[in-house]
């Protein structure tokens, strides 16, 4: 899996630097803030994949680029995934696993993996020659991280997990999380193409939010769990530059 990956960042790049072409050497030192809409899909390791499987995510960013090329901004990443290692329901099934509801006929229930990151972030492009803007991206963040299980009750036929009831099972935990991102960082030099596309690493260390678990009846475990994930992220840029004027207007 992670050969896979490295060989599509590979191509990635080579693109990327097919499409850079020369420009004036104005625009590739001056500075910019730029927008960010991102999608990548994550693999978890350590307590992380003891609850969930693969997931996706969307990721969005804004940040400054200073004119030599040194980044600092904000991130927030929404995950979301169908599968959940862990049942936290186990309490209210039945033997042949289903879930009755209060009118005696199955319930439609269904759980999914959810969580988010806010943090900031900050690093370097390190430019592949001194007349493009694209290079190698390397950024280091720190913020929030959380995850939980979203619980679905479609036709709301289980009183157990009617309003606040329902936070008894989600499993919700929060804490500190650190976030490296390595990858090729491409501003194309007609300003039409602008990307980012690399791997990124997240190492979190949550504890569970809620005081009782109701499917165990237990106090939860205050010990701090160290939540790992591996994902590979793309990303479209909007950039705005600082004191510049394009030769060329399209109408």
């Amino acid at each position: 899996m992670i050969k896979t990956i490295f060989i599509i960042l590979l191509s990635f790049i080579s693109i990327g630097s097919c499409l850079s072409q020369k420009e004036s050497p104005t625009f590739n030192k001056i500075g910019a803030i730029n927008l960010s809409f991102g999608y990548g899909v994550e693999f978890p390791f350590a307590d992380m994949a003891d609850r969930y499987s693969t997931n996706l995510k969307f990721t969005l960013g804004i940040e400054k680029v200073t004119k030599s090329q040194w980044i600092y901004g904000l991130e927030f990443a929404f995950m979301f995934g169908d599968t959940v290692k862990e049942d936290v329901l186990h309490s209210l099934r039945i033997p042949n696993g289903e879930v009755l509801g209060a009118d005696n006929a199955y319930a439609d229930v269904f759980t999914r993996e959810r969580g988010l990151f806010l943090g900031i972030n900050f690093g370097k492009i390190i430019k592949f020659n001194k007349n493009s803007r694209s290079g190698l991206r390397l950024t280091n963040a720190i913020g929030i991280f959380q995850h939980y299980v979203r619980i679905g009750d479609e036709h709301r036929s289980l009183p157990q997990l009617d309003g606040d009831y329902k936070k008894g099972y989600d499993r919700l935990s929060r804490g500190l999380a650190l976030r490296q991102f390595v990858g090729y960082h491409h501003i194309s030099d007609n300003k039409r193409i602008n990307f980012i596309i690399g791997l990124e690493f997240t190492e979190g260390f949550t504890k569970h939010v809620r005081a009782i678990d109701f499917d165990t009846g237990l106090m939860t475990s205050q010990k701090t769990r160290f939540d790992g994930l591996v994902s590979l992220k793309a990303a479209y840029i909007l950039p705005f530059y600082d004191d510049y004027v394009a030769e060329e207007i399209f109408y």
